[in-house]
């Protein structure tokens, strides 16, 4: 351990020495300067210090006695495929450096082969360095050679800089990869271990720009749904209480007065969150109005409110505006944005044209060239567009309306309801929305030959684009991979349905998605086997499949539905998964996972919508249909009462390649899904109990839940912020902006495919499943934002709304109703780590994942590394060493006058320690 490390130490004790003997709130900064989060990992943590990769580059890492040890499992680089050295990176970013300012670099590397590394500091874009290697800050020029190291050798580092330009924000890299352009040979050969230790960044100017750590966040000890309850509905919270008899508590209103009371049901342990639970029951209050709960071992809730239609109005708009927002080809006017900062998240049009070269990759060679698949909604924070995700996105959208029709609710989305560009042409605004993308489906035919007619899988950027960028300042190559039966279904399903949508209301469309349907659905007949691989993720989602049997009943019955042509209900009836609706999910890249339905699992969907369509079928299919859904439904019920937070979703096998068991990637969007199959057993009863269960649900995402976060951006006291989103970046470059409002986060997963998250510290399997969260934009694996969560989310807000007394509001939207994303002061901190250290602290560790501990899965990071976009430094590097230690004790003074001095005295002789030590570090003396 550093001299630095025990004079923070000694400081911080003599700090808190003064404090306690006055009144002083605010004490000044321990080691004032210092411009890092994290700098000896001595308590298990190494954010905001995290690794990053480039395919090929592969790295695993941990944090283990007091270091942040990386191990390379392929350095990447051109040879291999990749790029260069910063295929392999250690990076932290959140720094601001300013022109003039004198700064020093300390940090020791000991790696376990010899080799070399380069490091830097600069901008993200990679084309900006104000230091690197040994610079001095003004012969850069001059040091542009990776720095060589021998093997086992501890280099020890301190030197000084002084910046020659401004960097708002900026990053401290190493890049440890493979050989290119700018690298001969690579840096460390695979199976290299490097350990660092003692980073620090020292503004040795000034101390206006340190680290500043996040105050935590700290959780109700009731959990409700933030945005509020519904008159007429189940309303429940989750009490935290290790009593094993039920606790008293009260509902008290705006004035303060109780207006209900009651007696908590003991739960006790509750499994998926590692928590000691009650519910909290208060359906019996009806009345509208802002109230909080309190209960007398202490606990209370926060502010909520009963029957306000308005805000779940503003929800199911914000929620649709997503779309608007993701798409590809057309620019984004502020006029058409509902929430958030309209001018900053307009943006000029991506991809427009999407020219994208075809592959022949999957054993595929049937066309070439390139094709125009302008249009679309990208799929997740990246740039991609993928059919079997945009396919189950565009169903649950149409579906929306198609249950609206159904119930009678459809004016809710008549021309004019949404803002869009396409509002005053007389057509449905949400079947205008769904066009964009049944559009975009139909760009992706095979043109001729042997697959004409099938769909190409997805199409992408040829490699993963990072964080902070514009799909219109995105200029890498685009590319389809070769189509699959599983897209090609999709594209008939949706046709299908959407033929029946617009018959009478377009026409034309209407017979072009038919023909469309009929064509795709005999290719896929043509080719039953044709599959995406389940880990091909360069550049993109895999989106991997193994068996479309499932997709082939879909399209069969959305088929039938159109047409009423018996040959595809006699596809549809011999089919395994004829009238079904599972409640678990096998197969492709899930196993056992407790939902009905998601990308790669679409038999749910034809069932579901042969109910909406009874009259389209015969009446015993539709009375089995209808029996199969409600069977599920009561499932999920029974899974709500079971858990201590009224979720309809539990923990299962984690994924076809991780065997542990905790929640999946998208656990929120299980949450969604489900929900919905519990709405259409009300929309097929009347049956009250199956609209609260759907409530359950929401009050699960929007904050009764462990982690007490409304998952949804924008709507609660303590939301989501950061969602993994390439252009909605705020938190990283202030160029960019935050999200809008009814972004819903992905969610807790078990998985931690993301270094963001482990470099919390968390190891795998000793986080409950439900706590697997945090909120941050580089936590793509739990914080990821996708359009096939958010139509889910969108149809949820749109049934709960419209079976309220008021409906659904019209013109409702996040601006409209006063909410507000503002961004915390996150400038140089690790933003989220605070609430998740706050959970993850008091909970209890469950043992069932001990088989892993903390391995980086396949998934490849989507936040890629930045590239150095040029060389540019020079210093002296010192050899390893025993430290001298000298500490000078300062007794703190015991009286009020005395503390303020002494709180100046240590700030000074820190600071004069270092530069001392500075000066012996430089004579080898050390």
């Amino acid at each position: 351990m550093k001299k630095r490390n025990l004079i923070r130490r000694f400081a911080a004790a003599a700090v808190a020495t003064v404090v306690s003997f006055g009144t002083l709130a605010q004490p000044l900064s321990v080691l004032a300067g210092e411009q890092l989060g994290e700098t000896d990992f001595e308590e298990g943590k190494g954010l905001p210090w995290h690794i990053v990769e480039s395919g090929p580059g592969k790295m695993d890492f941990d944090i283990t006695g007091g270091k942040y040890v990386i191990t390379i499992v392929n350095p990447g680089g051109a040879s291999r495929g990749g790029e260069d050295r910063w295929d392999c990176q250690f990076r932290h970013r959140g720094l601001k450096i300013v022109a003039g300012h004198q700064y020093r670099v300390q940090y020791e590397i000991t790696p376990s082969n010899a080799g070399k590394y380069y490091t830097k500091i600069g901008n993200l874009e990679g084309n900006v360095e104000i230091w690197h290697n040994m610079s001095n800050g003004y012969d850069l020029d001059a040091t542009w050679d990776p720095i060589q190291i021998g093997a086992n050798e501890t280099k020890k580092v301190d030197i000084t800089f002084t910046a020659n330009q401004s960097l708002d924000v900026a990053e401290w890299a190493f890049h440890l990869g493979g050989d290119g352009q700018y690298t001969n040979g690579d840096c460390f050969p695979a199976g290299t271990v490097i350990t660092f230790d003692n980073m620090s960044l020292f503004d040795l100017t000034s101390d206006e720009n340190d680290y500043v750590a996040e105050t935590p966040w700290e959780r109700s000890g009731v959990l409700t749904n933030q945005v509020g309850y519904f008159i007429g509905a189940a309303k429940k919270a989750t009490l935290l209480s290790i009593e094993s008899k039920g606790v008293a508590f009260d509902v008290v209103d705006a004035g303060g007065q109780k207006v209900f009371s009651g007696t908590s049901e003991v739960l006790g342990a509750d499994a998926d969150s590692g928590d000691s639970v009650h519910v909290i029951d208060f359906t019996g209050l009806d009345t509208a109005g802002t109230y909080h709960i309190e209960a007398t071992n202490g606990a209370s809730s926060r502010d909520f409110a009963i029957g306000d239609s308005k805000i779940y109005s503003a929800l199911l708009y914000d929620s649709l505006n997503y779309f608007y927002q993701n798409r590809s080809g057309i620019a984004i006017e502020s006029q058409y944005i509902t929430s958030g900062d309209a001018s900053s998240l307009a943006r000029a049009a991506g991809h427009a044209p999407d020219n994208a070269t075809i592959e022949q990759t999957w054993g595929y060679s049937a066309s070439s060239g390139t094709q125009d698949v302008s249009g679309g909604w990208y799929d997740a924070g990246d740039h991609g567009k993928y059919v079997v995700n945009g396919g189950i996105s565009l169903w649950m959208m149409q579906n929306q309306y198609e249950t609206a029709v159904w119930t009678g609710t459809a004016a809710a989305y008549a021309d004019g309801t949404m803002n869009l560009p396409e509002n005053n042409n007389g057509y449905p605004d949400l079947l205008d929305e769904a066009r964009w993308q049944m559009e975009w489906m139909m760009t992706m035919l095979v043109q001729d030959g042997e697959c004409k007619d099938m769909a190409y899988h997805k199409v992408h950027d040829e490699k993963w684009t990072g964080l902070g960028i514009a799909p219109s300042e995105d200029t890498m190559n685009r590319i389809i991979k070769p189509p699959t039966t599983a897209a090609t279904l999709n594209v008939a399903a949706c046709a299908a349905q959407s033929a029946r949508l617009w018959k009478g209301i377009d026409d034309n469309f209407a017979a072009a998605c038919l023909d469309v349907a009929k064509r795709t659905y005999a290719a896929a007949k043509a080719h039953p086997a044709m599959y995406a691989p389940l880990d091909e993720s360069v550049g993109g989602g895999a989106y991997g499949d193994d068996d479309a049997t499932d997709e082939f009943y879909w399209a069969a019955a959305e088929l039938y539905i159109t047409t009423g042509d018996d040959a595809y209900y006699k596809d549809m009836k011999s089919s395994p998964w004829f009238l079904k609706l599972p409640t678990t999910m096998d197969g492709g890249e899930s196993v056992g996972a407790e939902a009905s339905f998601d990308w790669g699992h679409t038999a749910a969907l034809g069932t579901m919508s042969i109910c909406v369509n009874g009259d389209k079928v015969d009446a015993g299919d539709k009375k089995t249909a209808a029996a199969n859904v409600i069977a599920a439904a009561d499932a999920y019920i029974r899974k709500e009462e079971a858990q201590g937070y009224g979720q309809p979703y539990g923990a299962s096998q984690i994924a076809y390649n991780d065997t542990d068991k905790g929640y999946i990637w998208g656990s929120n969007s299980a949450v969604a899904d489900n929900a919905v199959v519990i709405a259409y057993g009300y929309l097929l009863t009347g049956d009250q109990k199956y609209y609260d269960g759907a409530v359950s649900g929401m009050d699960y995402l929007l904050g009764r839940n462990p982690m007490d976060y409304s998952y949804v951006t924008g709507y609660g006291t303590h939301t989501v912020k950061y969602p993994h989103h390439r252009y909605w970046a705020n938190l990283i470059d202030n160029a960019y902006p935050l999200a809008p409002c009814g972004v819903l986060s992905g969610g807790p997963n078990s998985g931690m495919q993301d270094p963001w998250v482990r470099g919390m510290g968390w190891k795998k399997g000793t986080i409950s499943p439900a706590k697997c969260y945090l909120d941050h934009i580089e936590a793509w694996s739990v914080n990821e934002c996708t359009i096939n969560w958010n139509s889910p989310l969108a149809w949820l807000a749109g049934f709960l709304t419209q079976y309220t007394a008021d409906g659904i509001i019209v013109g409702s939207t996040g601006n409209g109703s006063g909410l507000a994303i503002n961004p915390q002061n996150t400038a140089n901190t690790a933003a989220g780590g605070s609430d998740a250290q706050m959970v993850a602290g008091a909970q209890t560790v469950q043992a069932n994942n001990s088989g892993n501990n903390g391995g980086v899965a396949a998934q490849v990071n989507a936040d890629q590394p930045t590239r150095n976009g040029g060389e540019a430094g020079t210093g002296t590097v010192t050899g390893g060493g025993n430290s001298v230690l000298i500490i000078v004790g300062i007794v703190a003074a015991v009286v009020l006058i005395l503390a303020i001095a002494a709180m100046i005295f240590i700030y000074k002789m820190t600071k004069l320690k270092l530069e001392a030590g500075g000066a012996v570090n430089k004579q080898g003396n050390e």
